[in-house]
């Protein structure tokens, strides 16, 4: 895994100040601890002020200077053992450089007035520091490669979450042209024979219009809305058909404020008419159905007529594909589409748990 710096995987500016902040915080506690750690080992409060004072404001610095440093080079794909060896080498150095300083700010007290360790000084402040350096080093890199996974993971997120919501978008946007040609192509067929039916589908269809472009970009709406909009569309078939076509409605009212995705009874109205009216019928019914179970919505549309071909109608490119494709995009795992024949009605049921995922 490439290493990279702690200053990505959020926003530039909230990375930069969590990363100044967390720095700043912790070489205070760590000159905090050390001050406590030389006055244990010099027995002098003065010393320990004094190499405090110089060596971790020091030590401060390095570091951030050598956060800075990989930031930059992070960007242009440095190998990770190149990384690595310059991390030890930092580490050696900069190490070297903090004992030589405390040895020297050591040797500026006078004989007597702190505790010496004799031939140990230099060694156990190299010791030291090469200890803390490589802390800090280790918690930088496991930080760094942690938000480098994270911001990996999150654009991999958006840009999964930007091609469902484009292929969701794709998929409402073929549901109404498919509903207007349909429409226009009976109002086509009846102007010459019936141009009085025709108009009144043509008034029918502006109105069904003008309510489908004033929710236009939603793509959820309220139950109620939804039921308003097949029972147009009901209308406007029923115009086509000398047999009666009537929509009637069973709806349990706590169903009525839960959104759904856009145009879903329509393509099962849609359906029923379209492969219900195969059958000889004089009255032609169309059932919707919504209730609660155990939680879940459920929504039912029958009609008479003889179940044909039910899987290559679910899962085909048709309006019962494109429905269950927009089912599995808002309910991933949490839905449910069943077609099937009870006694001499065709049942298409659809069982939705949870809200509608934002898309």
């Amino acid at each position: 895994m490439k290493l990279t710096s702690i200053s990505q995987g959020l926003s530039p500016g909230e990375s930069s100040l969590g990363f100044w902040r967390a720095q700043t915080l912790g070489w205070l506690f760590l000159a905090i601890v050390g001050f406590f750690i030389r006055l244990a080992v010099f027995g002098n409060a003065t010393a320990a002020f004094w190499l405090t004072a110089a060596l971790e404001p020091l030590a401060f610095a390095l570091t951030s200077g050598a956060a800075v440093l990989h930031g930059r080079r992070s960007e242009q794909g440095d190998p990770p053992l190149l990384v690595l060896a310059c991390a030890v080498l930092f580490c050696l150095t900069a190490s070297a450089l903090l004992a030589s300083i405390a040895y020297g700010v050591h040797s500026l007290f006078p004989p007597g007035t702190i505790r010496v360790l004799p031939g140990n000084q230099y060694r156990l402040g190299f010791l030291y520091y090469m200890g803390m350096l490589s802390i800090w080093t280790l918690i930088y890199f496991g930080v760094s490669a942690e938000l480098s996974a994270r911001t990996e993971r999150l654009s991999k997120m958006r840009a999964e979450a930007r091609s469902l919501k484009l292929e969701l978008e794709h998929l409402q946007l073929q549901i109404e042209p498919h509903f207007l040609f349909n429409s226009l192509n009976t109002i086509v067929a009846e102007i010459a024979e019936r141009p009085a039916i025709a108009e009144e589908m043509t008034r029918s269809l502006a109105e069904y219009l003008r309510y489908s472009l004033d929710r236009r970009g939603r793509g959820l709406s309220r139950l109620e809305e939804e039921i308003e909009a097949a029972q147009a569309y009901v209308r406007i078939q029923a115009l086509r058909f000398d047999k009666r076509l009537e929509c009637r409605c069973h709806i349990d009212p706590a169903t009525l404020e839960i959104n759904i995705p856009r145009m879903t009874l329509q393509g099962l109205v849609e359906n029923a008419i379209k492969h219900g009216m195969r059958a000889e019928h004089e009255d032609f019914p169309i059932c919707i159905r919504t209730g609660l179970q155990g939680g879940d919505l459920v929504i039912e549309v029958d009609n008479p007529g003889r179940l044909r071909a039910p899987f290559d109608l679910a899962n085909g490119g048709g309006g019962l594909g494109n429905l269950c494709r927009r089912l599995a995009l808002r309910y991933p795992d949490r839905h449910e589409f069943l077609l099937e024949q009870r006694g001499a009605m065709t049942v298409a049921q659809v069982r939705l748990r949870g809200e509608p995922d934002s898309v």
